[in-house]
């Protein structure tokens, strides 16, 4: 299991003590790296930006030398407004697939051929509607009212529309299929060897089955020199989970589930409260 052996208390207001007692809050000040969700951890759902508070606290930490990444399920090119506000030492893209810093890749991790083939099954050009992440192409097949309301909570542009048939043979690392709970089964009883992580009601991501968010945290701490027990992660989603439980301090929002919750090691406040702000000055590391 990932699940840290010590848990700290889970309060965003007025938060106790540690029980662990002053050694430990100076040993985790050390921290050297943070990695940050975007949507609904770093930018609002509401504003589509980063709060003021919350930017100035990145020019803080940046100044101190701190390390600071992006961890999102969202393609480079749909990272415009983000990378526009502040730039990153290096990004975590497509859940952890596609890893870079400047002009390097750091990390590649696209789906099996198999995987590729069982998603453009299922999917086929109008069964339910999905994104094709590539490594530079996004497309998706068909568009419903879910991608529209997809499209409009990340304030992104709506990628070209193709034949689900023109990812076979190409390199996609991830896939969103906008599929509720209700009908996820249209994925899942088609297409037994992928692998999914939901972040939204709507949406369902595939991923290759050696994937996930802390595999490419891991891969962007190596090429950096930094531990895992170094770094800090924010996230709100249940993709984000596996680098809340891998990081030396894993904080879920506000607005995380319960299940997020309870195996972070904090809860904050939520992204509209800048609940990252309120974490960083509870861990000290601001």
């Amino acid at each position: 299991s990932l699940r840290k052996s010590h848990s700290l208390p889970r309060e965003a207001k007025n938060p106790p003590a540690s029980p662990f007692g002053e050694a430990f809050f100076k040993e985790k000040t050390m921290i050297k790296a943070i990695f940050f969700d975007v949507d609904g951890t770093l930018v609002s759902f509401q504003t589509h930006t980063i709060s003021p508070a919350t930017l100035d606290a990145l020019h803080a930490l940046r100044q101190r030398g701190v390390k600071l990444f992006l961890s999102t399920g969202r393609h480079q090119v749909m990272l415009g407004q983000v990378r526009d506000l502040f730039s990153f030492d290096g990004y975590v893209t497509l859940s952890g697939q596609y890893c870079y810093a400047g002009d390097q890749v750091i990390h590649r991790n696209p789906m099996t051929p198999q995987a590729v083939e069982e998603l453009v099954s299922a999917a086929g050009d109008e069964t339910f509607s999905c994104i094709f992440l590539g490594g530079k192409e996004v497309y998706l097949n068909c568009i419903n009212d879910f991608t529209r309301r997809f499209i409009s909570d990340l304030n992104i542009p709506m990628p070209p529309v193709r034949p689900a048939s023109y990812a076979l043979g190409r390199e996609i690392y991830q896939g969103v299929t906008f599929l509720d709970r209700e009908h996820e089964h249209l994925l899942l009883d088609r297409a037994p060897h992928l692998k999914t992580t939901r972040w939204h009601p709507n949406f369902l991501d595939v991923l290759p089955n050696s994937g996930g968010k802390d595999v490419g945290m891991e891969a962007v701490l190596r090429h950096f020199g930094i531990a895992p027990e170094e770094c800090m992660a924010f996230g709100d989603g249940e993709n984000d989970l596996t680098m809340l439980l891998r990081a030396g301090i894993g904080v879920a929002m506000g607005t995380a589930s319960d299940a997020v919750k309870a195996q972070a090691d904090w809860a904050t406040a939520s992204v509209d409260e800048d609940g990252i702000v309120k974490a960083l000055k509870h861990f000290q590391v601001l």
